[in-house]
């Protein structure tokens, strides 16, 4: 991954020195700070909000460039108390909203007040701009009167019940067989980090699932470019780099870059291996039950046979780097927690011992500790900690204690993570969390992640050699190391 991210940086800069860049792009952000600078040198962006101070003319970025979003985030909530602070990067103006009312508020904005990129031609710094450049459009910035026919879609297909049952043999074949290639032949093994292990078993499972291929995670050619694209996305100097080409007209408002388009075909190879192991499947199985990805197709104006609609085009470029982290880092997370608390452990291999296994019903619904696990790690160890919205028109933030309006081209962050973890809002939300959950894929990755991790109790006995694992802010919610862990076959 390493070799590929290094590469996709490299060549964003072209065959600039690299002392040369930094010292434009300091230039650029100076220029950039000092016209802000001037505007707003009496004025207090938002009245009766706390500021995190930064330095003069560029404000927080030192922070945000250095030690990335999630570390900045975590020094505003530090300093809003009362669920709201912000601070200046340049002539851009972060807010972190962290009170439940306030949050909830925020989302509820339609996209003319607040979406996740904003205006096209403004330096918003959004990273669902990058990850536009880099897999094109999706779910994620879809808008207007088909949205909601596209979350329906996606809802009947993996929050259905009906649906999920008629995979679950599916997620029960992959998941016994990358359990079994821990061990291969031999009764114990040594797995240096279980995470790789996880991520390939739900790439394998979105792959058989989806166009009939399970061995997609074979190579580790999906995980590279997976890990590359959520890096790019969450990494601040892509969205620095393209606002200076923007600055200079170097890239047209929205346009990928040379950088971009090299990734982009990279993903629309696998994404075309993959179509034609469905094209071969469906010739070779005519009378078998439609794959995943040709039901969405069918779903949103394509045919039984032949290319898929747009919508499920676009599906394959997200689920090339989406899906697959929400079920491995579940798993690996509900791994290190059981084995802190053994109690736990042993509460859950009883109720495991106690069902039929095989049975989708008994998984389904018949497993309530194994349930509050998965929601547990779901509240501590979320996989995506942290959203933004860019706002597009002025408005008042009614929920906040004090006046706040809220400007266009400010970047509104989100933090879940604060709210399920923090005494002080947990209490208020805890009752109704999940209990309605309907995102995208929810009960689709809810059961994947229950079927390996009672997959992976039930054949070995694991232990996790460090108990020191700690949570690792990027993108994503990770590990700071590798989970190494010993397996032993069960008597």
């Amino acid at each position: 991954m390493d070799t590929i991210l290094r590469e996709a940086l490299q060549e964003s800069m072209g065959t600039i020195s690299p002392s040369i860049v930094v010292m434009a792009a300091v230039g650029l952000l100076m220029i950039l700070g000092l016209v802000t600078f001037r505007s707003v040198l009496s004025e207090k962006i938002l009245p009766g909000v706390p500021e995190l101070k930064g330095v003069p003319l560029l404000g927080a970025m030192p922070i945000y460039l250095k030690h990335g979003m999630p570390q900045l985030l975590g020094r505003l909530i530090a300093i809003g108390e009362d669920g709201i602070s912000y601070a200046k990067v340049v002539n851009n103006v972060l807010v972190s909203v962290h009170d439940p009312a306030m949050v909830k508020e925020v989302l509820s904005y339609p996209e003319e007040i607040a979406s996740r990129e904003g205006d096209i031609g403004r330096v918003s710094w959004s990273p669902f701009w990058t990850l536009r450049r880099l897999i094109g459009e999706s779910l994620f910035n879809y808008v207007g009167p088909d949205t909601s026919h596209h979350r329906n879609v996606f809802i009947r297909e993996f929050n259905s019940t009906k649906s999920n049952a008629e995979k679950f043999s599916t997620f029960s074949r992959i998941a016994q067989e990358h359990a079994n290639m821990l061990t291969g032949q031999a009764k114990v093994a040594d797995v240096d980090d279980i995470r790789y292990s996880a991520d390939n078993f739900a790439i394998a499972l979105w792959g058989e699932t989806l166009c009939g291929n399970p061995n997609h995670y074979v190579g580790g050619r999906v995980l590279d470019l997976s890990e590359t694209i959520i890096t790019l996305a969450g990494d601040p100097w892509p969205s620095v780099w393209y606002s200076i080409q923007l600055f200079f007209k170097m890239v047209t408002p929205g346009e990928s870059t040379r950088s971009d388009s090299k990734l982009r075909q990279k993903v629309a190879k696998v994404v075309e291996a993959n179509v034609m192991k469905l094209e071969a499947y469906e010739k070779a199985n005519p009378e078998a039950p439609l794959k995943t990805i040709r039901n969405l197709s069918v779903m949103t104006g394509g045919g039984k046979t032949g290319p898929l609609s747009k919508f499920a085009s676009e599906f394959t470029n997200l689920d090339l780097f989406g899906g697959h982290h929400s079920i491995g880092l579940n798993v690996t997370w509900s791994l290190i927690e059981l084995d802190n608390n053994p109690e736990c452990l042993k509460k859950l291999m009883a109720e495991i011992d106690s069902v039929d296994t095989n049975d989708f019903n008994s998984v389904n619904s018949k497993m309530p500790y194994l349930d509050a696990i998965i929601m547990e790690i779901n509240r501590l160890h979320l996989t995506v900690h942290t959203t933004l919205r860019v706002i597009n028109s002025e408005t008042k933030l009614a929920a906040s204690k004090n006046p706040v309006t809220l400007k266009p081209g400010m970047l509104i962050y989100l933090s879940y993570l604060h709210l399920h973890t923090s005494p002080k809002f947990w209490v208020l939300i805890r009752t109704n969390l999940f209990r309605s959950a309907s995102w995208v894929g929810y009960k689709f990755a809810t059961l994947a992640a229950k079927v390996y991790l009672l997959t992976l109790l039930k054949t070995y006995d694991l232990q996790v050699k460090a108990h020191d694992h700690e949570m690792k802010l990027g993108t994503l919610l990770e590990t700071t190391k590798p989970v190494a862990v010993k397996v032993t076959h069960r008597s």
